[in-house]
């Protein structure tokens, strides 16, 4: 993955709710929920809480204890227009995953149903980012997983519980997040490739990884499809009628992959499939390259949004 050195949040704050932050923990401290409404039951204390580390790709380490069964514990993180809960005691399922967008929960993934978390000890837990795959570990077992494409944005957690739930030794391990390409194996193309995507995409912080490069190693559709899974955004040649190329378009929408198309404009028309897709047409010339390098980096800043 790529894994940069592990890094520790240093800093706190509050979003609602309270809780007491020493150096390696965070503890729920009693009190009237935040979020409920003055004529509701009376529900468990609340706290959330946002770090100075940011976050995208790569893992995320801690121990969580639940004073209770019901207690909860989630990671929070940012997901474009939204914030991604993950970890336990979530939507009824022991594990699981779930977007807060507009008000409203969406669940990504849930697991261990019928069953109920060990209370008063503390549990280990690990998120693993991976492009658009996300893995949960609890006490070193795979408890389920989702698929959502995470934005860079600041680490946060949920604590709560009729007791003290608390969180220990966070740790993040950022991963450069890729950008992957798909074009065809010729030297125009190959042009394009060195002096426009791959310079741009590495200004933003991607680690570029070529298809082509697997077609030459003999490599099966399979490492093709999993690199796709992997990526943070995919960029597309469709100038040729290339099959390859267009299955693994067709893969990236299927998973609503961030996709950005190019074509020369020497091509007369686009695929029906593809033709409502926004494209960047450029000329193959030195001032056409320049055009579509500065189109380029606007449409990964609106993807980095």
């Amino acid at each position: 993955m790529h894994a940069k050195k592990s890094v520790s949040p240093s800093s706190w704050m509050p979003v609602f709710g309270n809780a007491e932050v020493t150096d390696s923990q965070i503890v729920l401290r009693p009190g009237i929920s935040p979020l409920a409404a003055p004529d509701s039951p009376p529900q468990p204390p609340h706290a959330l809480l946002k770090s100075n580390v940011d976050f995208e790709q790569g893992e995320i380490e801690c121990e969580a204890y639940l004073p209770d069964p019901d207690a909860r514990f989630q990671l929070v993180l940012s997901a474009g227009s939204g914030e991604l809960f993950v970890g336990l005691n979530m939507l009824g399922a022991p594990y699981g995953f779930a977007i807060f967008r507009n008000s409203q929960w969406e669940p990504l993934g849930g697991a261990g149903q019928g069953s109920k978390l060990e209370a008063q000890k503390w549990h280990s837990i690990r998120l693993a980012a991976n492009g658009s795959n996300l893995s949960l570990f609890v006490n070193g077992v795979e408890v389920v997983g989702a698929s959502h494409r995470l934005t860079r944005g600041q680490l946060g957690v949920l604590l709560q519980g009729p007791g003290p739930t608390a969180v220990r030794n966070i740790r993040t391990a950022s991963a450069q997040p890729v950008c992957f390409v798909v074009m065809q194996f010729s030297p125009e193309f190959n042009e394009l490739y060195s002096e426009v995507i791959r310079p741009t995409c590495e200004n933003f912080g991607y680690r570029v990884v070529r298809a082509d490069d697997y077609y030459n190693t003999g490599l099966i559709i399979d490492d093709i499809t999993r690199s796709i899974r992997e990526a943070s955004v995919v960029i597309a040649d469709v100038t040729p009628n290339n099959p390859n190329v267009f299955y693994e378009v067709g893969f990236a929408h299927g998973m609503s992959k961030p996709t950005i198309l190019l074509s020369d404009r020497k091509r007369d028309n686009l695929p029906f499939d593809i033709s409502g897709f926004r494209t960047l047409f450029y000329d193959n010339t030195i001032g056409g390259k320049t055009v579509v390098q500065d189109r380029l980096r606007r449409h990964l800043e609106s993807i980095a949004a």
